[in-house]
């Protein structure tokens, strides 16, 4: 064993490796007897691929299965069956457009063309008696509207448009019903929604009804049961717990549990539950840590785990033909498609990732907790330095990370980008604060009216018990975060001085700039996170990290996409422009063609070796 300072240790996890092993899947489907799933790769310049189990890629260059609905799109693509024949419909990401091919032919442009001046975007397709259903949103004349639509050669329908946004259409198992999610401005989707259901007659919706949620109370996920009986995800009881509506209006909640079976809706399509042909239910539940899936007979509401190796899993499930299918992640395995036999419940890995390096490179996380000087609890993921071939011949540094959202959490994956670092030296930390999915509606409730408070207070909180337990070197303390964990980062590094360096990628600066520019789905997000624009605007300014902007000391390195609607580049700019007037040690990198997260192998190699090298230049350490 080899004694090495930190940051120097040679590591095989390259930013190139971590570019072209980072795949990401995100979607499956069974159609017909085959399985289909989506693979975003950073390699083909980040676009997104719809693969089958038995045909292979099932989208050839330049075609990207990518909507553009609220900037952050979702489920993008649909396989069905067409007399005998499987087709695949997709949201092209170029322009927007439905484009439908059978398996083996060239897509064919399936949406109209929108007229001049105006920009249609669809998601969450479904195919209904010859039409695609689905969700769209216009772009015209300043404004945005979303609608329930029905897609046909010859045209769009309009089924719904009554409410401002729209998420999980879900048509009944005989055709006479649907179920939707929605709800209005100034709601986020974890805040209220309502789901409703209506009749469906010579293809029109009638009588639509709520049947669940209201502005208190997140609803996500609506299935139908075997016996037109409707199960959904709501937090009503402090928790997104499974519950149901039967024909006759009656709410049961199907199982009490203090672990969270939904997930917030950052992105729309996401299932964390489905219904099985016999009438039961699998699902997705448990602590960020330990995930598990579980199966439920409504009738008992016996809620039984499935026994599997593995503890994180991709909000998605697909079931049919005696099957299920889950993408899962655990100590020993990257992300894992696996099948589950729905007689026996035994699971079975049909493809695995594969360490592209030994796993012993990998450091494997765990659970931290703080207490703050309040009583409250701050949850942290753990992932200490880890090298076979070396010792630390001092206490590593740490790498704090802070995700985005805020309104979302990190749960404990082995990854190769948290062992890009901790394979060098570096040890890491991502922080569940204050305002996190994750540990119930309480905890995420924390965060309303405080941003920028309670998250910088409980990331310092998490550093410090780190520091006290001897874990990490003091005066070598790192912190990253992207877009609301960007804007952590900054209030941190101005408001603290604890941190070595930082990186912000397109980290918000400037409340009242993005709350004037950001776009629709989050143009009213700060009404709770901080107050309502313009009546507090003082307290607007007060939260922004450009405010204080003129106490930063310590480096900055600064990452931002040129294409970003959500978080446009003037709020990096502002930092950087302190940055060069305060002659403070800094870096900046812009990056064309990309928007809010970076997709093209360039860009991550890029960020991920500039990010590395500036460490090194402020703790003193050379990257191997």
């Amino acid at each position: 064993m080899t004694f090495m300072k930190p940051g120097s240790w040679p590591s095989p996890i390259s930013a190139s490796l971590l570019a072209v092993a980072g795949n990401r899947n995100t979607n499956i489907q069974v159609v017909g007897d085959d399985l289909w799933w989506d693979e975003m790769r950073p390699s083909e310049s980040g676009r997104t691929l719809v693969i089958s189990r038995k045909h292979g890629d099932l989208l050839a260059p330049p075609w990207s299965a990518s909507s553009g609905v609220h900037e952050y799109g979702g489920i993008s693509w649909h396989g069905f069956i067409r007399d005998g024949v499987s087709f695949l419909a997709f949201v092209n990401k170029a322009d927007q457009r439905i484009y439908v091919g059978a398996v083996g032919t060239e897509p064919i442009a399936f949406s109209p063309e929108p007229p001049e001046g105006e920009e249609h975007r669809y998601i969450e397709l479904h195919y209904v008696a010859g039409e695609l259903w689905c969700i769209r949103e216009k772009h015209a004349e300043g404004r945005v509207t979303r609608a329930l639509v029905a897609v046909s050669e010859s045209g769009v329908r309009v089924l719904d448009d009554t409410s401002h946004f729209y998420a999980h259409p879900r048509v009944s198992r005989d055709g006479l019903k649907i179920a939707w999610v929605c709800w209005e401005h100034p709601q986020m989707p974890w805040d209220g929604t309502e789901i409703k259901i209506a009749r469906i007659h010579d293809g029109q919706l009638v009588a639509p009804k709520v049947i669940a949620g209201n502005t208190s109370e997140s609803c996500l996920n609506p299935e139908w049961g075997v016996d037109d009986q409707l199960f959904y995800i709501s937090d009503k009881s402090g928790w997104w717990n499974l519950w149901s509506v039967d024909k006759a209006g009656n709410t049961a909640h199907l199982v009490n549990d203090r672990s969270e079976w939904g997930t917030p809706l950052w992105q729309l399509g996401p299932k964390t539950m489905t219904t099985l042909d016999d009438g039961r239910i699998l699902a997705i539940h448990g602590a960020v840590d330990k995930q598990r899936l579980v199966i439920v007979d409504p009738k008992t509401r016996i809620a039984a785990d499935i026994e599997c190796e593995f503890n994180d899993f991709i909000p998605s499930i697909a079931q049919g033909n005696g099957k299920a299918y889950a993408f899962g992640s655990g100590p020993s395995h990257l992300n894992t498609l696996i099948e589950i036999d729905l007689h026996t419940l035994q699971v079975r890995n049909i493809f695995t990732k594969p360490f592209p390096v030994d796993a012993s490179f990998f450091s494997k996380p765990y659970q931290i907790e703080a207490k703050r000087n309040d009583g409250r609890s701050v949850f942290g993921i753990f992932y200490p330095a880890l090298n076979p071939g070396f010792e630390p011949e001092e206490k590593p540094p740490l790498l704090v990370m802070v995700h985005g959202g805020p309104t979302d959490h990190v749960n404990a994956p082995i990854t190769l980008g948290h062992s890009y670092f901790t394979s060098r030296g570096i040890a890491v930390v991502e922080v569940n604060y204050g305002g996190s999915t994750g540990y119930g509606r309480e905890y995420r409730n924390v965060l309303r009216g405080a941003w920028g408070i309670v998250d910088r207070e409980d990331v310092i909180e998490i550093v410090d018990q780190l520091i006290a337990s001897g874990e990490v070197d003091s005066d070598k303390i790192l912190i990253r975060g992207g877009s609301a964990g960007g804007f952590t980062v900054l209030n941190v590094l101005v408001n603290s001085n604890r941190f070595a360096a930082g990186a912000s990628y397109f980290g918000v600066a400037d409340c009242t700039a993005l709350a004037l520019e950001t776009h629709d789905f989050e143009s009213r997000y700060l009404d709770s996170m901080i107050g309502r624009y313009p009546e507090e605007a003082d307290l607007y300014k007060e939260r922004s990290p450009l405010t204080y902007a003129n106490n930063l000391t310590s480096p900055l390195i600064i990452f931002q996409g040129l294409d970003d609607k959500v978080v446009p580049p003037a709020q990096s700019e502002a930092f950087r422009d302190v940055c060069v007037a305060k002659g403070i040690k800094h870096e900046y990198f812009a990056f064309e063609g990309e928007g809010h997260g970076f997709r093209k192998a360039s860009s991550i190699i890029t960020s991920y070796e500039s990010e590395l090298k500036f460490y090194g230049e402020v703790l003193g350490f050379t990257p191997h």
